[in-house]
């Protein structure tokens, strides 16, 4: 399993967690955080390419007229003028889908204008497994094109816009940037840029031929820091490993030891384990301990990004690997009635069952004006000031358009 490293500076955890802090941060200097929204944001893990290939570096079109290319990358300068700041992807052409990087957090969408040359841009807010902040921002992108909202939380792969020429551009393309945070409360645009290629190349998710219905939930907690990119999903989970995803996909844990005696003691002080919660690390997870362990974490709160699966097809899948239609609904039920240990597989399931869906992406009854949110939903909106439900179209600075005002009457 991946495990997110507990190198966190005072700083981070102070403003990440909003602890000891009389008014909320600012993260990036323009979102307003707050604990709720703060402990719901996850890890991000494996990261994708955010346009052709996701798993390719687009470096040449290998003669593919309709595959992106690398038009210009990182450029510095001496003295006080910046150099190009981030990598320009093309394929010659507009309206390309623009895909999250990474799981994360919706920090800034800008509307239409100049925007410092962006034009319409996305920026993400990224909590990376050795315990630093990325941003990634995605700018150029086409006019009514942005599908996300600021303080919405995004999947990786998540479609946020298409590729346009707003802004300081003169032809289609994607200007993608990835930025490391130096201190969380200050504004993006002066965290210092990385190559975003290289960096997400260096974290790149595998790509998963297999046509089984494991591929989406393997490549979901691929994504979330709950396994390593490439592990097999057929493979039995040692206790060790459990402990790390158990740990990474709850808000009790801020930083993971490195050391598996500490991680377990971490995990007891948090309610994740008993007290006596021992035994042999690089054993075999059983049903029974993995039931009694998500029972836990359902209770102390998750911090995983929204199940890859719709519910139905994600109770059929239950259905037929566990026998039960939901475990989270009731997750003593893994306990009994299982042929060998759990697999890779199987946890990531259980995980993705106990995550749920995302309000905005259920279906409006017909004959109502919008569907209801769960309770955790609309405290997530509440803090960020999202009271409205998601709208079915986003104006171009990524808000809910406003409402037309009623005409006049007729004297």
């Amino acid at each position: 399993m991946f495990r997110p490293s507990g190198r966190l500076n005072a700083w981070r955890l102070r403003g990440l967690s909003c602890f000891g802090w009389a008014a909320p941060l600012l993260l990036a200097g323009v979102l307003r955080m707050s604990p709720e929204v703060s402990e719901r944001w996850g890890w991000s893990g494996a990261w994708l390419q955010p346009v052709g290939d996701p798993h390719a570096v687009p470096i040449s079109s290998n003669g593919d007229p309709t595959a992106y290319q690398v038009m210009r990358s990182v450029e510095e300068r001496e003295g006080k003028v910046r150099g190009h700041q981030g990598a320009d992807l093309s394929n010659g052409r507009g309206g390309g889908p623009v895909r999250a990087a990474g799981n994360g957090l919706v920090v800034k969408v800008g509307g239409k204008g100049w925007n410092r040359g962006y034009g319409r841009h996305v920026v993400l807010a990224h909590r990376l497994a050795d315990g630093a902040i990325a941003y990634s921002v995605y700018a150029h992108l086409a006019p009514g094109s942005v599908t996300v909202r600021r303080g919405q939380f995004v999947s990786a792969g998540r479609v946020i816009g298409k590729v346009g020429m707003t802004g300081r551009a003169t032809s289609p393309h994607l200007h993608f940037e990835i930025r490391i945070a130096e201190d969380p409360g200050l504004r993006w645009e002066n965290a210092p840029v990385v190559d975003p290629l290289a960096f997400v190349d260096a974290r790149i998710a595998s790509p998963r031929s297999d046509s089984t219905w494991a591929r989406p939930y393997l490549a979901w907690a691929e994504c979330a820091a709950l396994i390593r990119p490439g592990e097999d999903g057929h493979r039995t989970v040692s206790r060790a490993q459990w402990w790390q995803a158990l740990a990474a996909a709850t808000n009790s844990v801020e930083a993971v030891p490195a050391n598996q005696e500490s991680l377990r003691m971490v995990l007891v002080q948090a309610s994740l384990l008993p007290g006596d919660a021992r035994g042999d690390r690089e054993s075999s997870l059983g049903w029974k301990e993995l039931a009694r362990d998500l029972r836990r974490a359902r209770e102390q709160g998750l911090r995983l990004p929204w199940s890859p699966v719709e519910r139905t097809v994600r109770l059929r899948d239950c259905r037929r690997e566990f026998g039960v239609d939901s475990p989270a609904h009731n997750p003593t039920s893994l306990a009994e009635g299982h042929e060998g240990p759990p697999t890779r597989a199987d946890v990531c399931l259980a995980l993705a069952d106990l995550a749920g869906d995302d309000p905005a992406s259920l279906s409006r009854p017909r004959g109502s004006r919008s569907a209801r949110r769960a309770p955790g939903a609309r405290m997530i909106a509440r803090a960020t000031g999202d009271t409205a439900d998601a709208p079915r179209r986003l104006s171009d600075d990524g808000h809910p358009p406003a409402s037309p005002r009623p005409a006049k009457a007729k004297s």
